[in-house]
């Protein structure tokens, strides 16, 4: 299923044993490297400690009642989770990351991302254009396989790619009405040279 990154914060942790709601999702921890949401920031009033993280590997299901994990025991401290600790120390954050092309040129800032539910991975970014660009597109949506190179400061996507993109999005300069055919205005207008 996919699933709007917006869509996955602030929403319950569910514990399978007890049937309640454990706390709830606070922020993605995300490797850049991978394009893969590793874990969540989470809170709540059962979780005696901050921070708390919930390691996606740990993640039975995404339902519409929310992340469905084992027990409580599932969301943990940073100490007990040392292989995560260089992506923590990164803080990488994906929203409002600018996004260029090759070239250098501007495209946008990510908005939003789609997700892959069941293996975290993030497959599409929905970059926010720039106040010129806007006039012509309102949203792009970048693959991750245009995806070239991701930074602190910026995401470098293909070139070619997005102009393929921004083209197919750009409305159409002619409009064919639909209830007008060029054969019955041909038929209606010999008809009417006829009567003459």
């Amino acid at each position: 299923m996919l699933v709007l990154s917006n869509h996955l914060i602030g929403i319950p942790i569910m514990g399978l044993h007890t049937g309640t709601e454990l706390g709830k999702t606070v922020r993605p921890i995300i490797d850049p490297a991978q394009l893969h949401i590793q874990a969540f920031y989470c809170e709540g009033p059962l979780i005696d400690f901050k921070p708390a993280i919930l390691h996606t590997g740990d993640v039975r299901e995404l339902s519409t009642i929310g992340i469905i994990v084992d027990s409580s025991d599932n969301i943990m401290p940073p100490d007990d989770l040392v292989r995560l600790q260089p992506l923590l120390d990164l803080n990488f954050k994906l929203d409002d990351k600018l996004v260029v092309e090759e070239s250098g040129h501007k495209l946008g800032r990510v908005v939003n991302y789609i997700v892959e539910s069941d293996t975290f991975y993030i497959l599409k970014l929905h970059i926010k254009p720039g106040l010129i660009q806007s006039m012509m597109v309102t949203e792009l949506i970048i693959d991750r396989s245009q995806i070239i190179n991701i930074t602190d400061d910026k995401i470098v996507v293909k070139q070619a790619a997005v102009q393929d993109k921004v083209a197919r999005a750009l409305p159409h300069h002619a409009i064919q009405n639909p209830f007008r055919h060029p054969q019955t205005e041909a038929s209606h207008t010999n008809t009417s040279h006829a009567e003459d």
